[in-house]
């Protein structure tokens, strides 16, 4: 690779730690726990009460997850993260898959956040006296949607450094929020709550009669859907090609990001089931009442208005927000897919603020068409798939932990020597293999959804795609030369 070519690959390395956790928090919390937490029991009712312990387990089982990223972060912090650990560490082409399905699920993400994006800022603004309505129409969710993604697409193109500064403002406001909701939430009693809601919406509530308790399945469904709002962790190993001091950097930012978003989901999810009856939730999603059901709704129930009104503002901006670290790890991914010459080398070009322009705008364009998705189709598809596309990632991670430290891949490598050389890696490689399998079969088929829409079947065309380009790009560079290109980390 000549001298121009090489500084035209180079990110700029600007972000500190507290960039790197307040990322891994941004992507983390936003919709998972403020829409998709309640809105969970409209397509698994029968988890009933547990949802707060859903959110939690799912939360502490990623341990196995977060261990295993922060130890590859710490031999191999690169843009592509998971995606160059895996090609590199399992095989080839695997790696490939899993990381195209990593993107197209990103892009759904984006679709689907922009989709609920309308939601709370139409409520802030109905709560100004304004016709918020209008932007939970048709016409207005695209066209908040599209603001909203292109809008984060200017400024990942102003540089990382801009990006950095812009996670950790909002890393205190998400704390601030959460704070809020947690303490409404635990002082207000079921009774008040569903006196309150009765007299708002005309509704009778009248508990259930003693029926079967919580399903298993259902909590099991639920945790599995709950990776949707976890997912966002991987937005720290992401910036191992843009952080001073990645080897200790990314990983410590990891951990931490991981720690206070698990802390944050599991109080913020008690306090509104402590609130809200799970039954009455239910009630509220059938009636056809979905602007109360997400957290700040419910709470704007009990608040006083100026209070109800001020959280949804807040709750809109920070659910806004979570396109960020979802931009970044998208378009980081075509970045090293580009790098590794899998597709288009172009993607692999930076700008003169140095972010790799053509992968943020290619990203943009597919979040987009998945905007429109989400609005004239349905919003649970792109939760859905997002969920099983990080699942099987990370699985993956697990296998190549397993192989490396089992001898058969990275031969004669430093980085993979000291991956095999942990004594750990095996056991949370071996643990997050069996909790990945688990989750997928129970979140694998979607209920009451046709099958050109089911995770399995959306799956397996992004597989297909996955493997037309990789032939192509091994017929393209040679066998020879592309397994040669694979075999050692990409430059940064």
């Amino acid at each position: 690779m000549s001298g121009s070519n090489a500084s035209q690959l180079r990110l700029a390395r600007t972000v500190g730690l507290f960039a790197v956790m307040a990322s891994a928090v941004a992507g983390e919390y936003g919709a998972g726990i403020n829409f998709v937490a309640v809105q969970s029991l409209s397509v698994y009712p029968a988890v009933q009460y547990l949802v707060p312990v859903a959110m939690a387990v799912t939360g502490l089982v990623l341990v196995t997850k977060v261990f295993m990223f922060a130890r590859f972060s710490r031999v191999m912090p690169r843009a592509g993260s998971a995606y160059v650990w895996i090609v590199r560490s399992v095989d080839p082409l695997l790696g490939f898959i899993a990381g195209f399905l990593w993107w197209i699920s990103l892009t759904a993400a984006m679709g689907f956040i922009a989709f609920v994006f309308s939601n709370f800022l139409g409520s802030a603004l109905t709560g100004l006296g304004l016709p918020g309505h209008l932007l939970t129409t048709h016409i207005g969710r695209t066209i908040v949607g599209l603001a909203a993604i292109w809008g984060v697409y200017a400024l990942h193109a102003s540089g990382v450094k801009n990006y950095g500064t812009f996670v950790s403002i909002l890393l205190w406001l998400i704390v601030a929020t959460a704070l809020t909701i947690t303490l409404i939430g635990f002082t207000t009693t079921p009774a008040h709550f569903l006196d309150l809601v009765a007299a708002k919406t005309k509704l009778t509530f009248t508990p259930p009669k003693a029926g079967p308790g919580p399903s298993l399945g259902a909590f099991f469904s639920v945790c599995a859907l709950f990776i949707f709002a976890y997912g966002g962790v991987s937005a720290a190993p992401t910036l191992g090609g843009e952080t001073r001091d990645a080897e200790r950097t990314v990983p410590s930012g990891l951990v931490l990001g991981w720690l206070v978003a698990l802390v944050l989901y599991t109080l913020v999810a008690a306090a509104l089931l402590h609130a809200a009856p799970w039954w009455a939730i239910v009630e509220l999603i059938k009636s056809k009442h979905a602007g109360l059901v997400t957290a700040p709704g419910l709470v704007s129930v009990v608040a006083p208005h100026w209070v109800g009104v001020l959280l949804n503002l807040v709750v809109a901006i920070i659910v806004g927000k979570t396109l960020g670290p979802q931009l970044l790890t998208g378009s980081r991914l075509l970045f090293a897919f580009g790098q590794d010459r899998l597709m288009p080398e172009g993607l692999a070009g930076t700008s003169q603020t140095q972010v790799p322009a053509a992968a943020l705008r290619t990203t943009a364009v597919l979040a987009s068409l998945f905007l429109l998705q989400s609005v004239f189709i349905g919003w649970s598809l792109g939760v859905i798939i997002r969920s099983l596309s990080v699942l099987i990632v990370w699985g993956l991670v697990g296998v190549g932990a397993l192989m490396l430290w089992a001898g058969r891949r990275g031969e004669g490598q430093g980085w993979a020597a000291t991956i095999a050389s942990d004594p750990w890696m095996p056991i949370a490689g071996l643990a997050s293999v069996v909790i990945c399998a688990v989750l997928i079969w129970f979140i694998a088929i979607a209920p009451h959804t046709p099958l050109v829409f089911q995770p399995l079947f959306q799956t397996a065309v992004a597989t297909l795609v996955a493997v037309v380009l990789y032939a192509r790009a091994r017929g393209t560079i040679g066998a020879d030369a592309l397994a040669a290109a694979l075999a050692t980390p990409p430059a940064e």
